[in-house]
């Protein structure tokens, strides 16, 4: 078994796995709050270019590593409609000009990368996605780096895999998951942003609204199967 990270125990042979403790109910009207950073040059431009092609409102946090010399960015982005109209515009290609095509996917992963270059040609330190947040009306799906550039470099490939996977990580359009983390491993010890032979397309950790609780699943995109039983949380 390929080792990955987030926190959870499957049934069959999974060794323990960290995932994090659910936002039980995002909330969605945030996106309004101001946006707050550490000022470094070029920030604005960069927002600017995430809510310009996400159609999005974008808010970011920074967490300066002066010792490492590098900055890394949390993102937010809020957007005013539903998962399933974002990924119907994509099937339609009329959302931002992509479709859910491997071409289109590329085109919106050379956006991002090109907005962070750009960043980064002003940035004191080099910085770089740590985690990036999609909060939809429905859904939130919670991206975490891998290794350097993971985040602008995959992004693309994911939306796309979010649209063909969205039927069974729905349970056949039946429940809709209120977070979706991406990805989750079985070894807590690894690094992530070391881990590059870690992937984002081996498994997603689900949160479901049960009313007054949670229901949290492991979903294999290999075997496009939802684990059910054997999960023990951790925070």
């Amino acid at each position: 078994m390929q080792k990955i990270h987030s926190n959870f125990m499957l049934k069959e042979n999974w060794n323990s796995i960290n995932m994090p403790f659910p936002n039980k109910f995002n909330n969605k009207n945030n996106a309004q709050g101001a946006k707050t950073y550490e000022a470094t040059e070029g920030l604005d431009d960069f927002l600017k270019v995430l809510e310009k092609h996400f159609f999005a409102n974008a808010k970011l946090r920074c967490k300066q590593n002066r010792v490492e010399g590098k900055l890394d960015l949390v993102i937010d982005l809020h957007f005013n409609f539903g998962i399933t109209d974002c990924l119907r515009h994509f099937n339609n290609g009329d959302w931002v000009n992509y479709s859910l095509s491997e071409e289109s996917s590329t085109d919106i992963s050379l956006v991002v990368s090109g907005a962070l270059d750009k960043l980064n040609e002003q940035s004191t330190y080099p910085a770089d996605i740590m985690e990036i947040s999609m909060h939809f009306l429905d859904t939130s799906i919670i991206i975490t780096r891998l290794y350097q550039y993971s985040i602008p470099e995959q992004i693309g490939a994911l939306l796309t895999t979010i649209g063909k996977h969205f039927i069974y990580f729905t349970k056949g359009l039946t429940e809709m998951p209120y977070e979706v983390f991406i990805p989750v491993f079985e070894d807590t010890s690894i690094n992530s942003n070391d881990c590059i032979e870690c992937n984002y397309f081996d498994y997603w950790g689900l949160y479901f609204d049960k009313k007054q609780e949670h229901e949290a699943l492991i979903y294999s995109l290999g075997k496009k199967k939802l684990y059910e039983e054997g999960i023990s949380l951790y925070e």
